[in-house]
């Protein structure tokens, strides 16, 4: 690659090379890509640190169910509102400032919520802490998208979405034993604490990075920064609107967030404990080898990306799990239920990742931070949409119609993408990906 500046995920190798051991993977991770990764782990977690205490947090302030709802879907309504004007902005300031400012902003919100004075107080806090975690994963994702390009951009996204799924696994557990160790309050407090000491420690790193990166010219990596007129951001979520495979991606995301959210967090632990009769030590064991798999399928799925194209990983990984989720309706034996779950999921691990390296492929450059902000407003959507309507289903016509429901939106939306959206990356040899990425 040429000059230090260059952001890519692997430099001076191509990928998948023989001569490079898992040593000089790690090294050849670039440390602006980990910080950025590491600042929406850290945002990621103050969800995810605080979920085993909340409810025992508000009993403090006397809530009732219904407010302890309001309290944890604050933090998604937060989110949700945030997510495109942060988006917009991005195009508008250096996204670099507005990640950091974010973080700060999560940092400062959580530190905040542990001495909350009321009830209200929490509520209104959560919502910040929301507010300020949609700026910093969007805004995080549009810089990894303009500092990455088609030849390593599928890649970024699975660094991405693993040091995710690494934070969102550890969060939990982190914060019981915090609040075992101490009280209620200290999580909130430790979650900050983790968002701090990435930036205090990346945030040089960070700053220093480049605004963007473009495309390689003639078939090779090598890469030249730019910075976009006022005059050429007009327009851009305009040309977003029209564009059909942009919108097919949206409704791929709203999918992909449905399954996440209302299938795996909602509906399938709840067949899981009153069709097929698990613990919830042995729910817990199966998600735990299904997230496991995923981080071993995510640097596969980040990698296929990047050479047989956006389309042949996301449409064959989607197919299976529509495919597959009608098999829970007669899924009632333990050892099939297990079967199926784990399929499902590692087909979503396959797949995940890649719909937002196709978001930054067909966005405009200088179209990029309202392209990952309305993609993420689909999926925040689907997320707060989904277990409602999900659990709606249950209760009123039984957990079947719910799984049908699921797999007929999931089918619907990428049979639609597989047809109307394009390809953004073509068929490579590895030979010329290596070339492409060495430059």
């Amino acid at each position: 690659m040429e000059g230090t500046g260059t952001v890519a995920t692997v430099k001076g190798r191509g990928a998948g090379s023989a001569s490079g051991g898992w040593r000089d993977r790690i090294r050849d991770v670039d440390p602006v890509l980990l910080v950025v990764c590491l600042t929406v782990a850290t945002t990621q977690a103050a969800w995810s640190v605080v979920v085993p205490v909340l409810p025992a947090y508000t009993a403090t302030f006397g809530a009732t169910a219904t407010e302890l709802g309001l309290v944890i879907a604050m933090f998604g309504v937060g989110r949700l509102l945030m997510n495109l004007p942060a988006g917009v902005l991005s195009t508008r300031v250096d996204a670099r400032k507005l990640l950091v400012v974010a973080v700060v902003g999560v940092v400062a919100f959580q530190a905040a919520t542990a001495f909350a004075p009321s009830l209200e107080a929490l509520l209104a806090l959560r919502l910040a802490t929301g507010l300020a975690g949609g700026a910093a994963i969007t805004s995080g994702m549009t810089l990894i998208a303009d500092l990455t390009h088609t030849t390593n951009r599928g890649r970024a996204m699975a660094l991405l979405q693993g040091v995710q799924l690494v934070g969102g696994a550890i969060g939990p557990p982190l914060g019981g034993l915090v609040a075992m160790l101490w009280d209620y309050r200290m999580p909130f407090l430790v979650c900050g604490t983790l968002a701090g000491l990435v930036l205090a420690f990346g945030g040089r790193t960070l700053l220093r990075a480049p605004q963007g990166v473009s495309e390689p010219s003639s078939r090779q990596g090598v890469s030249r920064y730019r910075t976009e007129s006022d005059g050429e951001r007009r327009g851009s979520l305009r040309r977003l609107l029209a564009d059909r495979s942009y919108l097919a991606i949206c409704a791929v995301g709203f999918s992909v967030f449905l399954h996440r959210f209302g299938g795996v967090q909602s509906l399938i632990p709840l067949i899981a404990y009153t069709v097929v009769g698990l613990s919830v030590s042995e729910l817990g064991l199966v998600l735990g080898i299904v997230t496991a798999c995923n981080l071993v399928m995510l640097s596969l799925a980040g990698a296929l990306s990047d050479r047989v194209g956006r389309k042949r990983v996301i449409v064959p990984g989607m197919l299976v799990i529509a495919t597959f989720l009608p098999l829970y309706l007669v899924s009632t034996h333990a050892a099939w239920f297990i079967a199926v779950t784990v399929v499902t999921g590692v087909a979503a691990g396959f797949s995940g990742p890649t719909p937002a390296a196709y978001v930054a492929d067909v966005a405009p450059s200088n179209g990029r931070g309202p392209a990952v902000g309305m993609y993420r407003t689909f999926g925040d959507l689907a997320g707060i949409v989904g277990p409602i309507s999900l659990g709606w289903l249950v209760d009123h016509t039984g957990y079947q119609m719910a799984v049908v429901v699921l797999a007929a939106v999931i089918m619907t939306t990428i049979l639609v993408f597989a047809f109307v959206a394009r390809e953004t990356v073509q068929w490579t040899s590895r030979r010329v990906l290596r070339n492409q990425v060495a430059g």
